[in-house]
């Protein structure tokens, strides 16, 4: 037995090391697959928000946050430690404590009069506890009054280059100790001060708005929380604690099950590519196996030596596919992260995943050598020594019922992934649409292919014709191999297919700040006719409205900013997110028909209302001057009637309080989108005394041209008295919509070549293989130019049909699986064709390549 075995792996190891080329074709298609898989599962593991990562974005290194229950703005927001002196009662001692507020609307100007109106906190990042909520990437953050943070791209934006240098808001100057980044957009615009200095209660007097005051905290040793969560609920201050950033781990969930689909996908592929790889190895050995069988060696040893081939080739592959993917994804991820716009942080090796990768390849392939060499072992040794199989088996394939079966398998699996959430099973399912799906075409298409090739002529050119009939001389192989090519024609369908949806959802739900050719002026005060005129004489405006203000209502001495009522409104009252002080309006957000959570309502004259929203009708004109009707100026989401609601304060929470409802005029606009920064419903002065609403804020104007106007031409058109405090907006946002659009270049670009690598590898082999027969066809007189022809046209042949099928299959489990997602299918034909079109070239390349030039009389196997 020790002897045998011995021998096994002997010959085994010969046979692996003999046929260099082959081995090497083996162990590619077998690595291939491995690294995509351990390269896409390290780079999505890596992108993954973890909870440890989503915890420190959110609460740095604290073990929560306090905030205030009643979400109004204090007039001590900007005073910390008058309000830590109140808070201090309801705290055990030892409790670690810092500030924490957001700042709304803050203009801040660089050294050249560059300047951005931005959001940002009043939050010491120089303190322990705020470790972690944003990457530093220059400088380092000062709690020292008159020191401010800027992010990099805001920093960028009002034209800093360096800490150091100076920036003002209002009248005060500040220094800029440090710049960091969002770790979730690297491209987010934002500021941070060091609370509680007068400079910086300053500045902060000047914003727009100041958030409700929030605190960071740490808990003492064996606080007891239960009991000093009720001490902060009488003070009016809730405790949350890190675990709820569990929502932002779980904000990749769609893009984990895609991942999952792929990787499934590339699963079935190692599985399809190593089955047709062995297949032509066992062949090709099949003379070796009858010389070992007429010499009397046992059957165990011939299959064992088989088994010890593909073990070798399984683990030399494996390894290495597991050692190409982590590199290339160690090289990769940061390139991918900065286009993705996002701080992934150290690279996640994923190794479970590659693991698992490897053992089902180094399974499949030892599994995929041992069955075919049963079934020749039963074979005679003498049909053994002919090397080549006989072309007219004595078994007939049931092909009409193995068809059938694999086509319901396929249609059932893709209606279940059509009714069923995404997740695991769907993405199973979805592999399930097209491995079956391509089984079940390339069985039929061989079928018919096999009757057209008995006939006496094929209405095709000779080449075709040899190489066709050169294909069906084999047929299981044939159709082994049509199956895997068409899985990895699949596969990378399904790659570009589900990117480009992905990013085609993210452009549809990605909504403007302003149009692209508007600019929006704050201005200090109201200006005059001729000062518009001028502005517009200036710019080259085509058109600069009249100024509108923000409606508002006085309760109690405040005044309440008022809203149309909108399906996301609707939603959050009827999940008592206001009443119970819940923020977790994220899913009414996304289910919304309108994606602006609280649209402003702005009061107009008549010309200021057609330059926002369009020309009106004499009737519809009338009916608004008089205060009867409201005009949409985005009208998503809204109908022929809209309330107006004001959010008001009551004991028991906040409430919708309804102001006023008014018809709804949609004047003849083409502008269909939403745009955040313009109110979403105008009244007229009419209108807005019989609703109640005061107009608060400053008189803002819109200017339309017919291109994209520059904030610093538009600020120096301005009256002199008025350039200093006004501000001017022209972003129109981002110039790429998402980190999923970013990459799409590059998912689409590395598809292509690896689905050219694993076909040059197939290619290769089966080129290899037939070495032996272009050889004997040049013994007799067969040109080398015919025979680099035939070889071409036969690998053209299996490539132009599995990625056919492989791309049409791909295309159906695609759209099985984003509808089961609910999300629109985008097929990106361009890249999906240039995959085909790559992969048939290197195909009948490496085919003719790899024909051996000299003719020699006798057959090599």
């Amino acid at each position: 037995m020790n002897r045998n075995r011995r021998l096994a792996w002997i010959l085994g190891w010969r046979l692996a090391s003999r046929s260099r080329l082959r081995t090497l074709l083996v162990c590619l298609a077998i690595a291939l697959p491995v690294a995509v898989g351990t390269g896409i599962a390290a780079v999505t593991a890596t992108a993954r928000v973890s909870m440890p990562e989503a915890e420190t974005a959110a609460f740095g290194t604290a073990d929560g946050r306090l905030t205030s229950l009643s979400g109004e703005r204090t007039p001590d927001a900007a005073s910390p430690a008058r309000l830590a002196e109140d808070l201090k009662p309801s705290l055990p001692d030892n409790t670690r404590l810092t500030y924490d507020v957001d700042v709304l609307g803050l203009t801040v100007r660089g050294p050249q009069g560059r300047q951005s109106t931005v959001d940002g906190r009043a939050v010491d990042l120089a303190d322990p506890l705020t470790d972690g909520l944003y990457r530093v990437d220059r400088g380092a953050p000062s709690a020292q009054d008159g020191s401010i943070v800027l992010s990099s791209a805001l920093a960028d934006a009002v034209g800093i280059t360096d800490t150091g240098q100076s920036v003002s808001i209002g009248g005060e100057q500040f220094t800029v100790s440090a710049l960091v980044s969002d770790r979730l957009d690297l491209g987010h615009r934002l500021f941070a001060l060091p609370p509680g200095g007068p400079e910086a209660t300053t500045a902060l007097a000047s914003a727009k708005d100041l958030g409700s005051p929030r605190w960071f905290v740490t808990w003492p040793p064996q606080t007891d929380l239960p009991a000093t969560s009720a001490k902060l609920k009488s003070a009016g201050y809730a405790y949350v604690p890190s675990s709820q950033a569990a929502a932002i781990s779980e904000h990749g969930d769609a893009m984990d099950s895609t991942a999952l689909l792929v990787g499934l996908g590339l699963l079935a592929e190692t599985v399809l590519l190593v089955t047709a790889a062995f297949a032509v190895v066992v062949r090709s050995q099949r003379r070796h196996m009858g010389l070992l069988a007429a010499l009397g060696a046992p059957a165990q040893v011939t299959a064992a030596f088989l088994r010890t081939h593909a073990l070798c080739v399984a683990v030399i592959g494996s390894l290495a596919g597991i050692v190409a993917g982590q590199v290339v994804a160690r090289a990769a991820a940061p390139v991918l992260a900065e286009h993705a716009g996002a701080d992934w942080g150290p690279v996640d090796g994923a190794w479970s995943t590659s693991l698992v990768l490897a053992t089902v390849a180094v399974a499949v392939t030892v599994l995929a050598s041992v069955l075919p060499s049963r079934a020749a072992l039963r074979e005679d040794p003498i049909t053994l020594l002919k090397a080549v199989p006989p072309v007219h088996s004595t078994r007939r394939l049931r092909l009409r019922t193995a068809a059938s079966g694999c086509l319901l398998a396929a249609a059932v699996a893709g209606l279940a992934a059509v009714v069923i959430d995404a997740g695991a099973l769907t993405a199973v399912l979805g592999v399930v649409v097209f491995a079956a799906g391509i089984t079940a075409t390339a069985l039929v298409l061989s079928s018919l292919a096999a009757r057209k090739a008995d006939t006496p002529y094929l209405p095709l050119p000779a080449v075709l014709r040899s190489a066709l009939r050169s294909v069906l001389a084999f047929p299981v192989r044939a159709i082994t191999t049509v199956i895997a090519l068409g899985a990895v024609a699949a596969v990378s369908a399904t790659v570009l297919i589900a990117s480009a949806s992905v990013a085609h959802k993210q452009r549809e739900s990605y909504l403007p700040e302003l149009p692209g050719t508007s600019a929006l002026i704050m201005s200090s005060r109201p200006l005059t006719t001729a000062e518009r005129a001028a502005l517009r004489s200036s710019t080259g405006a085509s058109e600069v409205s009249t100024g509108y203000q923000r409606a508002a209502i006085a309760r109690d001495g405040k005044q309440l900013p008022v809203s149309p009522r909108t399906d996301f409104l609707d939603c959050i009252d009827d999940r008592g997110l206001l009443k119970y002080g819940n923020n977790n309006w994220q899913p009414c957000y996304l289910a919304s028909k309108s994606h602006i959570p609280f649209p402003a309502v702005g009061i107009a004259d008549t010309e200021g209302a057609e330059a926002l929203a369009g020309a009106m009708t004499d009737e519809q004109r009338q009916r608004y001057e008089s205060g009867l009707a409201a005009v949409a100026v985005t009208p998503v989401g809204l109908t022929n009637e809209v309330s107006l609601v004001a959010m008001g304060r009551k004991p028991d929470g906040f409430v919708l309080e309804n102001t006023a409802t008014l018809p709804l005029i949609h004047p003849n606009a083409d502008r269909g989108t939403e745009y955040q920064q313009l109110p979403a419903v105008l009244v007229s002065q009419a209108g807005a005394r019989k609703s109640g609403l005061i107009p608060v804020g400053s008189p803002t104007y819109l200017i339309n041209s017919d291109g994209k106007p520059a904030q610093r031409d538009v600020l120096r058109a301005l009256p002199v008295d008025a350039q200093a405090d006004s501000t001017v907006a022209v972003e129109s946002g981002p110039s790429v919509v998402g980190a999923v659009a970013r990459l799409q270049p590059v998912v689409a670009g590395i598809s292509v070549l690896t689905t050219m690598l694993i076909v040059a590898a197939m290619v290769g082999l089966w080129t290899s293989d037939l070495k032996g027969e272009y050889q004997m066809l040049g013994a007799v007189g067969a040109t080398a130019w015919w025979r680099r022809r035939l070889a071409s046209s036969m690998s053209g042949l299996l490539i132009v049909v599995s990625c056919v099928i492989g791309t049409l299959w791909g295309t159906a489990a695609s759209v099985a699986f984003l509808t089961g997602m609910d999300t629109d299918i985008a097929v990106p034909a361009g890249w999906l064709a240039a995959t085909v079109l790559a992969a048939v070239i290197t195909a009948a390349v490496i085919g003719g390549v790899l024909v051996p030039r000299r003719a020699r009389a006798q057959r090599q196997a």
